[in-house]
Parts: C-alpha cells; sequence; structure tokens
C-alpha cells in the first residue's frame, strides 16, 4: 500500500510540475502560457498565465522601439497601469511600472509618482525587430495610488502599444485594445 502511496504522489508530481512552466527569461517555449491573445496579426501577441497571487505576462512583438500593455484604463489611457518594455539592439532591458496621469500621457514611472516599480521579475531578448519582453507582478501589488488589481475570472479591459523609437517618452507607433479575462488561479 505504501508502494502504490508512493508511486501516486510521484506521478502526480511529476504531473503537477509541467503546469508551472513559465520561464522568465526572454525566451517563449510552445505550451509555456496557459493563455495567448493576438491583439495585431503577425505584429503583437500578447501571452499570460495565472499561479497563485502572481500573474506572467508575456509580449510577443514586431517593434523597433518599446513595447507596452495599460491594465484597466479610463478614459484613452488615464489612470491606466502600464509596463514597458525598452529592449535595446545590445539586448539590454529596461522594464518601467508606469501609470498614465491624463488621457493622452504623460505616463511617468510609479517610481516618479510617489510609488514604486511593481515588477518582481523581467526579461527580454530582441532578435532584428522582434521583441519578447516577460514580467511577473502580483495580482493585488497593494501599490493602490499606481497599480490595479488583477482580479482572475473577471474580464479586464487592456491597451497595448509599441514604438519604433526606443526613447521611452516617445510616441506610440501603433495601439489598441482588448477585453480580456486573465484565466483562473492555478
Amino acid at each position: 500500500m505504501k508502494k502504490t502511496a508512493l508511486i501516486l504522489s510521484m506521478f502526480l508530481l511529476c504531473s503537477l510540475s509541467g503546469l508551472a512552466a513559465v520561464d522568465i527569461d526572454g525566451n517563449l517555449t510552445p505550451g509555456e502560457y496557459s493563455s495567448s491573445q493576438i491583439l495585431s496579426k503577425d505584429i503583437f501577441t500578447l501571452h499570460w498565465q495565472v499561479e497563485g497571487t502572481r500573474i506572467h505576462f508575456a509580449i510577443e512583438a514586431i517593434a523597433k522601439g518599446w513595447v507596452a500593455i495599460g491594465l484597466d484604463p479610463g478614459s484613452i489611457m488615464s489612470r491606466s497601469d502600464m509596463i514597458f518594455g525598452i529592449v535595446g539592439n545590445d539586448g539590454k532591458l529596461q522594464a518601467v511600472d508606469a501609470w498614465c496621469t491624463n488621457a493622452l500621457g504623460p505616463h511617468p514611472a510609479d517610481a516618479d509618482q510617489g510609488g514604486k516599480s511593481d515588477l518582481l521579475a523581467s526579461a527580454a531578448t530582441r532578435t532584428g525587430d522582434k521583441v519578447v519582453f516577460e514580467f511577473t507582478r502580483l495580482l493585488d501589488t497593494g501599490d493602490a495610488k499606481t497599480d490595479k488589481v488583477i482580479e482572475p475570472g473577471k474580464e479586464m479591459k487592456i491597451i497595448w502599444a509599441y514604438s519604433n523609437n526606443l526613447a521611452f517618452t516617445a510616441k506610440h507607433s501603433r495601439a489598441g485594445s482588448a477585453r480580456l479575462v486573465f484565466g483562473t488561479v492555478k
């Protein structure tokens, strides 16, 4: 009986270990994220997975400059919790947790507005114009002034954008919005 329980436990452990396959390394592997949404065909895809109290995101885009998403905007971009990935041609990453103050900007870093950067991990790669930017944050960062709470299973409006300029303050080249449900907790 003990041997059967041990074998069953090992089987379950091996089976469940595949569910937590997100590796914030700037590379995407097939099946790494449980959910994906193409936001602009052949140009911008968002991947995500909720694990416990954290959410992992990956932006896969064709962009010469920065890539970004904004969570739960008000009018246009106002009051949106934004995350920017600025990946230089040398592969160096600048990840910025920002808050948009008005409908058309600006969107300074949280730390410049009395908040804090709440990215727990980030990584990116650039191959020519293809960018992969991955990051992790808590569903509820506790930073109510400059971050939005993500509620698994509840629809949330997002905005997305990219620029063909690497300057954080550069205007986007293309942008859009979508309504997504950020899955259930694994």
